[in-house]
């Protein structure tokens, strides 16, 4: 994406009121809410303790794979490595292929928006059906989720009433009970007729083979108990060594996403379970597949700087500070968004997007402060910024200011000194609001002091 197309983009979401207004609206209840719920607990030595945690254990991740592997297929799950998205993608869709199934059911995971997973099985002829309220909104709409956690934030309760009666073909009031309805409705029947189901993962437990998942609908363990198949995708960095290790997570995770003390179900799932498919017949031990998905954690495992970023717990406390994004939504990230968007999108999915994206940060500090795991976005940004230039270089009339300028303590006076007399006829008011030539973007939006 260009510059130009970049700043066109950024004008067109500042001048939405909607978008304005839904992530104002929470980003100023969040802050309040988020205070209170950790209200007498020591955030600081928690956040702590899951940053020591997940750091340990991504300086560990070859080995916890390779234990949560025997663990798990000692209980008769099946486990796939997958080095890429595109490996994790062919063996979805051959199991698929493989079991003859039509029709699957998701439960909301970023690891499979970041392999593009639906695009991908539509390819394949299948029909993949999101069951979590927010991403089906988002895939009845022909949109990307802009928030890791609540991926329709972004829409008003009239666009999303417009987006079901658009689905339904009969009007649908702006109701939350009654749209609610309507989902429930409309993907229960889709549970019940699947024949596989694939989820995401919060954590996954070495010593145990355990995955664990955190939800606030119904829809997740419907998702990995109806159907005959279940399929878990889960990044490399979500292993932790112990059971034990799960608790600070779940402790943290739910206050910083959306306050809440803990999410409505915390499921946990130790090997296959039985289960009835949609033809009526009973599977006593259904399939349990984990897709075990590296693309790119094991090259940022070993990027001294960058790996503090697998500490990520995904509860995007850093988006709901944030006041680059509660401006301009998901134009501030790719699949994952915000300032950890950058950087796990400089490893995961598009380094040259990640350049882009670093742009928008403020560098006001608001992520460090409210971090789960105690991650410097600022200063990962920063080395990412650092590097992007190093790759890609400066333009040629900024590597001539760096690199000749302001090395030169005469010549830099020397022309802030004319520059001190060529400003004059710019100054109306004791302000400078427009600059001439190719100083003009430096007044673009803002106005300058003389």
């Amino acid at each position: 994406m260009s510059v130009k197309e970049l700043r066109r983009q950024a004008r067109e979401a500042l001048a939405d009121k909607n978008l304005a207004g839904a992530l104002g609206r929470f980003g100023d209840g969040y802050a309040v809410s988020r205070e209170e719920i950790f209200r007498g607990r020591d955030f600081q030595a928690l956040r702590e303790e899951v940053g020591q945690i997940k750091g340990h254990a991504a300086l560990r991740m070859g080995e916890l794979a390779d234990r949560f592997q025997a663990a798990a297929e000692g209980l008769g799950a099946r486990v796939f490595r997958a080095a890429t998205a595109l490996d994790a993608l062919a063996y979805i869709a051959g199991l698929a292929r493989e079991h003859g199934v039509d029709l699957i059911v998701k439960s909301k995971s970023m690891a499979s928006e970041e392999m593009h997973l639906n695009r991908y099985l539509g390819e394949q002829g299948l029909n993949v059906a999101e069951t979590d309220l927010g991403e089906w909104i988002i895939q009845l709409s022909g949109q990307r989720p802009s928030h890791m956690v609540m991926p329709a934030i972004h829409l008003t309760r009239e666009e999303v009433a417009a987006i079901f009666s658009r689905e339904t073909g009969r009007t649908v009031h702006p109701d939350i009970p009654e749209m609610v309805e309507l989902a429930r409705r409309e993907l229960r029947r889709k549970f019940l007729a699947a024949g596989l189901g694939v989820s995401g993962a919060n954590v996954a437990v070495a010593e145990t083979g355990t995955v664990v998942m955190v939800t606030n609908e119904g829809n997740g363990r419907l998702t990995t108990s109806l159907p005959p198949v279940h399929v878990v995708i889960v990044g490399l960095e979500k292993l932790v060594p112990r059971l034990a290790d799960v608790a600070p997570i779940l402790e943290v995770l739910p206050r910083s996403a959306t306050a809440q003390p803990i999410t409505s179900y915390v499921t946990m799932i130790t090997g296959p379970v039985g289960a009835e498919g949609p033809d009526g017949r009973d599977y006593p031990r259904k399939e349990l597949h984990i897709v075990l998905l590296d693309n790119g954690r094991t090259r940022m495992a070993a990027d001294p700087v960058f790996r503090e970023a697998l500490r990520c717990v995904r509860c995007a406390a850093c988006l709901n500070v944030c006041p680059v994004y509660q401006q301009v939504g998901a134009l501030f990230g790719d699949v994952y968004t915000g300032g950890i968007g950058a950087v796990l999108t400089a490893f995961f999915t598009d380094p040259q997007r990640a350049g882009e994206i670093q742009n928008l940060c403020l560098d006001c500090g608001r992520c460090r402060e409210v971090c789960s795991a105690g991650i410097d976005l600022p200063g990962l940004i920063q080395e990412l910024r650092r590097r992007t230039v190093a790759g890609a270089g400066l333009p040629r009339t900024r590597k001539v200011f760096f690199e000749k300028v302001l090395t030169d303590r005469r010549l830099f006076h020397t022309l802030l000194r004319v520059a001190s007399r060529a400003q004059k006829p710019f100054v109306r008011g004791g302000r400078i609001r427009h600059l001439p030539l190719f100083f003009a973007g430096l007044a673009q939006g803002r106005v300058l002091p003389p």
